[in-house]
């Protein structure tokens, strides 16, 4: 595929994807269980994802267990407390306010895993601990992987050739910008396009931003934009062919004047003039900027450069709080319920700077969607 994936028609399809999931999965019920998980979409791949988020974090929550006052090193004790956890990860059971930004998110790495395979895998290798790719978490790579497993499976190789428990993940990486090139490793699209439009039509074009063709070396140029340099020289050699009474009569300084004023009415009016447009006058509001356009989804309003800045500096960098988050915003039904979950739950939660510009930036997107 050439091109780049679209960010913003990617964040609408899976929400899209993921609302229609939602609706028919919590139709009659209020929580799901882990074996409904592995069957929840057609897509095995958007199911591995929400088990793989769902296995970090029973892993996070055993860590949490942890304290400086207790000997967690003692047989007995590391034995009850995986006891304990596998009894607990029984009994999955998980609202929809909580599954909906771990399906969206999983919808997203699926599709980026579909169509751009080496940047999924990157992501993936980048986001290892301590910078190292190591047995473990090649089996587990391979295990949450169903498009493209091929890949999974020959990073894994690599790796136990290699005679060692772990390696950097640059070195890991060396190896997947040789496995990419290999297409035996790559499934057919196709197949999965298709799981993907049991539940809401997948075309590939509609989610890519394409790469603009290059200028042809022998392409005609008469419509191109010219310098200054160039078009002064332009004007300056037809004054030199101006008849010569025009000359004569015209003082220096009205010359161009006198040119221009031979062009048709239409070229007269200036391009200020013809495309001019009235901007509106800025609001009483300082708050939350100049709100003029009502969005329909916070989610997918939020431009790249702004989702980096609010993962990074309102959510410590997580963007699976980022998610849950917006997902939260998008589905209360006003802007009074909407302040009380930003002031309440995510300004305390993360110690947020509230007059900083990320703050200001969210709540101007939020106020949009609430916008009469």
């Amino acid at each position: 595929m050439s091109g780049n994936l679209n960010i913003n028609k990617l964040n609408q399809y899976a929400d899209r994807f993921a609302t229609k999931v939602l609706d028919e999965t919590y139709r009659s019920r209020e929580t799901v269980g882990g074996f409904d998980l592995l069957k929840i979409t057609p897509v095995r791949q958007v199911n591995l994802g929400i088990l793989n988020r769902l296995f970090e974090q029973w892993k996070n929550n055993a860590l949490a267990f942890r304290s400086v006052y207790f000997d967690f090193e003692k047989e007995e004790v590391k034995h009850a407390l995986e006891m304990f956890m596998n009894t607990a990860s029984q009994h999955i059971s998980v609202k929809r306010v909580d599954l909906g930004p771990l399906l969206k998110q999983s919808v997203k790495d699926a599709i980026t895993l579909l169509y751009t395979p080496e940047y999924y895998f990157e992501e993936k290798l980048k986001s290892l601990p301590e910078a190292l790719y190591n047995i473990e978490k090649a089996e587990e790579l391979v295990k949450y992987t169903s498009i493209h497993q091929g890949i999974a499976k020959a990073l894994e190789v690599q790796l136990i050739e290699c005679e060692t428990d772990s390696v950097s993940v640059a070195r890991a990486g060396n190896w997947l910008l040789d496995l990419v090139k290999d297409s035996v490793l790559f499934d057919e699209k196709a197949i999965f396009e298709q799981q993907f439009s049991e539940i809401i039509s997948l075309e590939s074009s509609d989610l890519f931003v394409p790469v603009a063709e290059p200028t042809p070396v022998n392409a005609s140029k008469k419509d191109e934009p010219k310098s200054f340099f160039d078009s002064a020289l332009s004007e300056i050699e037809s004054i030199k062919t101006m008849p010569s009474n025009i000359q004569r009569a015209a003082p220096a300084g009205t010359i161009i004047s006198e040119i221009v004023s031979q062009g048709n009415s239409a070229e007269k009016e200036s391009l200020n003039n013809r495309f001019k447009v009235d901007i509106p006058k800025p609001t009483e509001d300082k708050s939350y900027g100049n709100v003029q356009i009502k969005v329909e989804s916070i989610a997918s309003s939020i431009p790249l450069g702004q989702r980096f800045m609010f993962v990074n500096q309102l959510f410590s960098k997580n963007s699976e709080h980022f998610e849950k988050a917006i997902y939260e915003l998008d589905t209360v039904k006003s802007y009074a319920e909407a302040e009380d979950l930003i002031w309440h739950r995510y300004a305390s939660k993360h110690a947020w700077d509230v007059n900083g510009e990320a703050v200001s930036a969210l709540l101007a997107i939020v106020k949009r969607k609430f916008t009469n």
